[in-house]
């Protein structure tokens, strides 16, 4: 049934051949809770849905990963009987997905990092366990397991810390470390990197204040520094701290402290910082801002509807210290992630409430995101894009 779900595809008036601005086509795969990958193409005639939805990720995929020009990778958060899972497989020519292989995970996988020589080993964030899980993918068709971490529970009942909360594992610039931002204990758990063995070490954690909730973080490797940002999904607020390293250990100094909307903008108590990512240029970087509703986006057929937001800041690469450029309507609610082209000049956002996938025009020079290019209201929740030219 998840297989037949209807989805509308609407293009603004002023999308065309030359908007879409490419050579060849490109295409974006949205995961949906309800089950499912779903297809579209990107070129001359705006955008298309290709094919019929793919199971291949299980019954609620919620992360998906590209390696080089077809080697896909996705985990299924799996709400129903326990266990997690990672997939493998490869993009056909036409867009569509060829299972490889897969492997059972703890519950509730959220996220992928790959690590080690070639990017040989994978590990998942599995927040619905407090583990995480590593694997060796040498051979994507046949994932191997390797270890398992299992972190204790917190310390208090707080709502949404009543355990250990792995989000995402972050790989360093350097590939020698591993940070795992932990939602529920408030911490930025650190693992060192054995790129041959594929072993990861725990290492000193970085403890941020009790309610936090640190969700997704990034680095930023410059001329001279490394900082690392974080956005903190309970405190709603955006972290940044200079980079360290010492041998073996990796530490962090803060540096920048700032609400999820910037300028010292306090959301309404019901939002929920989302993703952060760093424009492909490196010189903005954009969070999204969930459940707040505190902007309006006027849809493709001409209504107006409540929306959350999507905010970049400018970087100054010297100090780590972010400045607010634009606070923009994200298309929807609750955009739980979004994705930049190559080029910087689009962004492509899903609204996990209300089911849209809205592709932007982006200024490249002052980070700025703007006119809407095309949209595509689906019948499932929307969780993740990945991007592919």
């Amino acid at each position: 049934m998840r297989a037949t779900h209807r989805i509308t595809v609407a293009l603004s008036a002023s999308f065309s051949l030359a908007s879409a601005a490419c050579s060849k086509p490109s295409f974006l795969y949205v995961s949906s809770y309800a089950g499912g990958i779903t297809t579209f193409k990107l070129g001359s005639k705006g955008l298309e849905h290709v094919g019929a939805i793919s199971q291949i990720c299980g019954t609620h995929p919620s992360w998906q990963t590209l390696v080089g020009e077809d080697q896909y990778y996705c985990t299924n958060e799996n709400f129903d009987d326990g266990n997690g899972t990672f997939t493998s497989a490869k993009l056909n020519a036409d867009g569509t997905l060829a299972f490889l292989g897969n492997i059972s995970t703890h519950g509730g996988p959220v996220h992928i990092a790959l690590y080690g020589e070639k990017g040989s080993g994978v590990a998942t964030a599995n927040y619905g366990t407090g583990t995480v899980d590593a694997f060796d993918i040498s051979d994507p068709s046949l994932p191997k397991p390797l270890q398992t971490e299992r972190f204790p529970v917190t310390p208090d009942n707080r709502t949404g810390q009543e355990q250990s909360r792995p989000h995402q594992g972050v790989l360093d610039p350097t590939g020698n470390f591993i940070v795992f931002p932990d939602l529920g204990w408030d911490l930025l758990r650190i693992y060192k990197v054995d790129k041959s063995s594929l072993q990861l070490t725990s290492k000193t954690a970085h403890e941020l204040d009790r309610g936090t909730g640190p969700r997704h973080g990034i680095f930023l490797k410059t001329d001279s520094k490394t900082f690392f940002y974080v956005a903190s999904e309970l405190a709603n607020t955006i972290l940044g701290f200079g980079v360290t390293y010492n041998g073996d250990e990796l530490s962090f100094s803060q540096v920048f402290n700032d609400t999820s909307h910037g300028n010292g903008e306090v959301p309404p108590p019901q939002t929920r910082a989302g993703e952060l990512l760093l424009s492909p240029d490196n010189k903005f970087l954009t969070v999204s801002s969930r459940l707040g509703l505190t902007d309006t986006f006027t849809l493709t057929n001409g209504t107006t509807v409540p929306s959350d937001s999507l905010i970049t800041f400018s970087i100054d690469t010297q100090t780590g210290k972010l400045t607010r450029v634009q606070k923009a309507p994200s298309g929807g609610n609750f955009p739980r992630h979004f994705t930049f082209n190559k080029a910087g000049t689009r962004i492509a956002v899903v609204s996990q409430v209300d089911h849209w996938l809205t592709i932007f025009e982006r200024d490249v020079a002052t980070g700025k995101i703007g006119k809407t290019l095309a949209q595509a209201a689906m019948e499932t929740e929307c969780n993740h894009i990945l991007w592919k030219e």
